[in-house]
């Protein structure tokens, strides 16, 4: 069935509080979208393995996943755009001529290149665990996304590297993927392949890799903690991610009473 309106949501920092949990305003108010018919949909750098307590506290079943690399409606797989591998191995060996780690991400696993500080810093500020070694997966398995392990040094890879685009969505790191690769593509691209461009979209963000959701969907909602650029692309700012901002934004929106 067609929905009625989508909604896509960010996570770190948007959907989760700063604790990384869904507020239980949140999830009621995600209850009441479904009852409308309104289907919400995650909108995330992460990948699937990442989000699994999310999914389960939300009783979502639609992902915007790595960027828009990887996308699932209601379930089940609808569009996925790996990465060269050729391209992957020069960018490896760059990462590694300025001291600096990476990690893969496929659908359902993380492999990082070699653990560091840096690393260490990165999950440990996503609240999750430092992923196991395995420096040549991208050899063995489909890769959507790349993570440079970088606190500094940004300048030197997007001249050298034009395949991919660069944003940094840490103070750790990198989201690396193929250049015009983003949630906005992602979104685009479930909207294509479902049949839902006529469907009124909406999208609520708090980070730098939401500005081009922001301009794909009819109506943006910047979180209180949002980054200023985001916030001016936005129709709408909520509160922030841990004073129940989801459910303000929608009530914004009128699509919640």
């Amino acid at each position: 069935m067609k929905p009625a309106a989508i909604c896509f949501f960010d996570l770190d920092g948007t959907l989760l509080t700063s604790d990384s949990v869904v507020a239980a305003s949140s999830v009621q108010a995600l209850q009441a979208l479904r009852a409308k018919n309104i289907m919400p949909i995650i909108a995330t750098g992460r990948t699937l393995c990442e989000i699994e307590h999310v999914l389960e506290a939300t009783k979502m079943t639609s992902v915007i996943a790595m960027n828009g690399q990887y996308v699932m409606y209601d379930g089940k797989e609808v569009y996925t755009n790996p990465i060269d591998v050729a391209e992957i191995k020069a960018l490896h060996e760059g990462a590694q001529s300025q001291g600096v780690e990476m990690a893969f991400y496929t659908e359902e696993k993380i492999r990082a290149t070699a653990q560091n500080e840096i690393m260490e810093k990165h999950y440990h500020y996503l609240g999750e665990a430092s992923p196991e070694i395995d420096a040549e997966l991208y050899l063995k398995e489909p890769i959507y996304m790349l993570l440079l392990l970088l606190e500094q040094g940004d300048d030197f890879f997007p001249e050298r590297y034009p395949y991919f685009q660069f944003v940094r969505n840490t103070p750790f790191s990198n989201d690396v993927v193929p250049k015009g690769g983003s949630k906005a593509r992602g979104i685009a691209k479930l909207l294509e392949v479902m049949g839902f461009e006529d469907v009124p979209t909406y999208a609520f963000g708090d980070g730098m890799n939401d500005l081009e959701m922001f301009e794909a969907v009819d109506y943006a909602v910047a979180m209180d903690n949002a980054v200023p650029a985001l916030k001016e692309k936005a129709a709408f700012i909520t509160a922030n991610n841990n004073e129940d901002g989801i459910a303000k934004g929608l009530r914004l929106c009128g699509l919640l009473e």
